[in-house]
């Protein structure tokens, strides 16, 4: 049966969805956890349209898709939440139309501005420096792997999962440069400073190796927990937790905290917009932006040692 004839004797919006989710990741190579969010969303909308007697997706149109949005709310959905399901729609249905599943695609105007967007916490530069020294304390084989832990992730804005896949051959002392894969695979390149570098080679020369002898580990990840595995996200946002609490009394600090403070550090010190996108490995440099938030007093000590007639 071809494309359109499906079109034709309905599209069951389950058989959508799977035919897109293979799409995103057979084609979009999209990760594995923003796959997971527009299966979410996609069953959200299922379920919405099977309360409403809606089994063919040529029937929806602008309003079923407001309605939706506006029952999500209702039900107690944060802001950022249906606004993501609003992009997803708009992602579902430009796929459908291209692919030729449907005639007309009616999500082609559906907004849904997310008001008064809350930007992550970030540390001073000072509170940052107090972390990064601080950390690992103890000196043992964990210790040593703690400080290189928090000591990369400010450096170079790495995500945690990027950190986690961190394997032996990405890392080049040498040049203080750092491969990582990041969302959708995608590759680059980004870079360390030396208080960084040298807490990663103590632990790759002392603690790694006595890690790894705990399970006999062969592999060649970099970061190893204590029982002699490779170390996992979950993981990772404990010793920053608790490293931030010990150091600074600092509650609920993440690992995406200290990403967020290389960010607005390197800005701050007037890095350009497309470098800071470059090594944060953001697709589009808008993402980039809300890291932009420079207060007051460092706008007007910019513009006095910038502008000739300050």
């Amino acid at each position: 049966m071809s494309e359109q004839g499906e079109t034709k004797a309905g599209l069951e919006p389950e058989r959508a969805a799977a035919a897109f989710l293979e799409y995103l990741v057979g084609v979009r190579n999209l990760s594995p956890n923003t796959v997971a969010a527009y299966r979410r969303d996609l069953a959200h909308f299922s379920e919405f349209l099977g309360r409403a007697g809606i089994e063919d997706l040529a029937l929806v149109n602008h309003r079923t898709l407001r309605s939706f949005l506006a029952n999500q709310q209702t039900r107690g959905y944060a802001r950022s939440s249906v606004a993501r399901r609003s992009a997803c729609l708009k992602a579902f249905f430009h796929y459908l139309v291209d692919t030729g599943l449907l005639a007309s695609d009616p999500s082609t105007t559906l907004t849904f501005p997310v008001k008064g967007r809350r930007l992550p916490r970030f540390l001073t530069e000072q509170e940052a420096g107090v972390l990064a020294d601080g950390a690992g304390e103890d000196d043992d084989d964990a210790g040593i792997r703690d400080r290189a832990i928090i000591e990369l992730l400010y450096a170079t804005g790495m995500r945690v999962g990027e950190l986690c896949s961190l394997r032996v051959g990405d890392v080049d002392l040498d040049a203080g440069a750092i491969r990582v894969v990041g969302k959708g695979d995608r590759e680059r390149v980004v870079l360390a400073g030396r208080p960084a570098l040298d807490a990663l080679a103590r632990y790759l020369a002392e603690s790694r190796p006595s890690l790894a002898r705990v399970k006999s580990y062969q592999g060649d990840a970099v970061f190893l927990g204590r029982q002699g595995s490779p170390i996992d996200p979950r993981q990772v946002r404990r010793i920053v937790e608790r490293e931030a609490k010990a150091l600074l009394a600092n509650e609920g600090l993440s690992p995406h905290n200290l990403r967020h403070s290389f960010a607005t550090h390197m800005l701050s010190r007037g890095a350009d917009l497309r470098s800071v996108q470059e090594l944060l490995g953001h697709k589009n440099v808008a993402t980039t932006q809300i890291y932009t938030h420079l207060t007051g007093a460092e706008i007007r000590k910019a513009y006095d040692s910038s502008h000739p007639r300050a």
